[in-house]
């Protein structure tokens, strides 16, 4: 099959199945710009960027961004028909002037297109044959910006070896397939077969398990696109940055490792891998095969860009941070000499002992969701500690120096995010709270929302309803007139324990209580903006 041909049958099926289109958090403008500025880059302001985001499919992730920067200009390119047609559709309901969407062939873009600041590619270099593979990263090189980013997400190997096995398996069962449903009916009755012929006692049955569950969890678009595409490339890393040198670009940074840019092993396998390598894009190979990964979002820019080795304190600087951050001791005592441990929802744990990092972390707990200027910070801490002293004592310019490198190393292990910008949210609740657009809109169509941190959110009924109502127009007073009347025109369910409320009066009376508690969650969600 030709090349033209495989990419019109691969538009036909994207025309057939759309994919769900999800924000992809890593691809956003304000992250990248963060990880350029740490590297030494001088990246452009994502608030007035010009982006172009390659295989956009329904735009659910330009969308998004575009809304939160008006004056910012976006592209969508994809070779669905019906995809760009539902993102034209979309951009125009939201009355977005600063995005286009065009249905085009990435391999017939024209060299009169422009430069980018941001260009992202998201699952696109492992679905495309090879002259649209280097069509791609043509385009990163000729239509990048000089101080621009690109993103690139594709499969690796090894751990890609694994659906590979499943992939094959599934194109067997369809081979005599006649359509789409019947394709994905076979696909399904073999992984429902493997599920009930196998245990997990030995290590073949419990890896193929472990891989079923995840499977048969996914839906029809899923199977179609990942796994029973007549193209689906996946590549290994070092293969890649192979391919990116050919065309001038080099490795700046890695989405799923955060702002670091390399994916550190323990101490004992990294001395061990220093024995076998000096090379730091083979060092980083050996590492996916050590965590068998799946998957890379690999940040890229110009060849001729001088890159600092790795975030700085001093590259902080100027940078906003946060965390939600807990301790485990509800009421710290900042100058005790008792260590404290913090930990985030996603598990991650930090402990010291020293004062002056103790105060940073509970500050920043505080004031979650918000963002803190990193200097800011740092004197908010020096300022807690010198006030438990009477007369106030100055901290020693080396502690000040320990706390900035600490900061550092909480970023650089997830436990802080680091931001380029200020929040594009608010962080609490106004008198009348307005929702940002974009999520108001996706809301009204189904319960899954965009948040501020360009996340994909799936809300609850009642936080979709109060969603809706959050338009800037309404008091605490009137959202509870408004929900109230929902309830009792059968529009929003209330139960009060396992009865399903329909009467007025008890009906406010629990809304009054969950409202408040709900604008708050809304808020800290990055739902609403000031």
């Amino acid at each position: 099959m030709s090349n033209d041909s495989t990419s019109l049958n691969s538009a036909r099926h994207y025309d057939e199945v759309p994919y769900p289109g999800l924000p992809v958090a890593r691809s956003q403008p304000e992250w990248l710009a963060t990880v350029g500025k740490l590297r030494g880059m001088q990246p452009a302001d994502a608030a007035v960027a010009r982006v172009l985001e390659l295989g956009c499919a329904s735009g659910q992730n330009l969308i998004p961004l575009a809304e939160r920067a008006p004056q910012a200009t976006f592209l969508g390119i994809d070779y669905s028909a019906r995809q760009i047609a539902l993102a034209q559709e979309a951009a125009a309901d939201m009355g977005l002037t600063n995005i286009t969407f065009r249905q085009q062939n990435i391999l017939d873009l024209e060299a009169e297109l422009g430069t980018f600041d941001y260009i992202v590619a998201h699952g696109v270099y492992s679905w495309v044959d090879a002259d649209v593979r280097d069509k791609l990263m043509a385009v990163c090189r000729h239509h990048l910006a000089p101080q621009g980013i690109a993103y690139v997400s594709y499969n690796t190997y090894p751990g890609w070896q694994v659906h590979d096995m499943f992939r094959a398996m599934m194109k067997y069962e369809g081979r005599n397939a006649r359509g789409l449903g019947e394709k994905l009916s076979s696909a399904r009755k073999l992984l429902e077969f493997l599920q009930a012929s196998l245990t997990t006692d030995a290590p073949y049955d419990a890896l193929v398990q472990s891989e079923l569950s995840l499977l048969l969890k996914q839906g029809d678009d899923y199977l179609r696109h990942d796994h029973l595409e007549e193209v689906n490339h996946p590549v290994y890393f070092r293969h890649f940055m192979a391919h990116a040198r050919t065309h001038e670009l080099q490795l700046l940074g890695e989405g799923t490792l955060g702002i670091r840019s390399t994916d550190y092993l323990d101490p004992e396998a990294e001395q061990n891998l220093n024995q076998i390598t000096d090379d730091p894009i083979e060092k980083e190979q050996y590492r996916d095969i050590v965590r068998n990964r799946t998957i890379r979002q690999t940040l890229l820019c110009h060849q001729a860009v001088a890159l600092e080795r790795g975030p700085t304190t001093e590259r902080l600087k100027g940078m906003y941070i946060e965390s939600h951050l807990k301790s485990d001791n509800p009421e710290v005592d900042a100058t005790s000499p008792i260590a404290e441990r913090f930990s985030t929802p996603g598990g991650l744990r930090v402990s010291t002992a020293v004062p002056l990092i103790k105060a940073a972390l509970v500050h920043l707990g505080e004031i979650w969701p918000n963002y803190i200027p990193f200097e800011e910070l740092v004197a908010v801490a020096r300022a807690r500690i010198e006030a438990t002293t009477d007369p106030p004592t100055p901290v020693p310019p080396s502690e000040i120096e320990r706390l900035e490198d600490n900061l550092l190393q909480c970023c650089a292990g997830g436990i802080i995010e680091v931001h380029s910008q200020p929040p594009s949210f608010t962080p609490s609740p106004t008198t009348t709270p307005t929702a940002c657009p974009a999520a108001r809109w996706q809301a009204a169509r189904g319960e899954v929302v965009t948040t501020r941190r360009h996340q994909a959110l799936r809300l609850e009924p009642f936080d979709q309803h109060l969603l809706l109502l959050v338009d800037g127009s309404r008091d605490a007073a009137q959202l509870l007139d408004d929900l109230t009347t929902a309830v009792t025109e059968g529009r929003l369910a209330v139960w009060d324990g396992q009865q399903h409320v329909t009467g007025a009066a008890r009906a406010r009376e629990i809304l009054s209580d969950a409202l408040p508690c709900a604008l708050t969650r809304l808020a800290q969600n990055a739902l609403l903006v000031a």
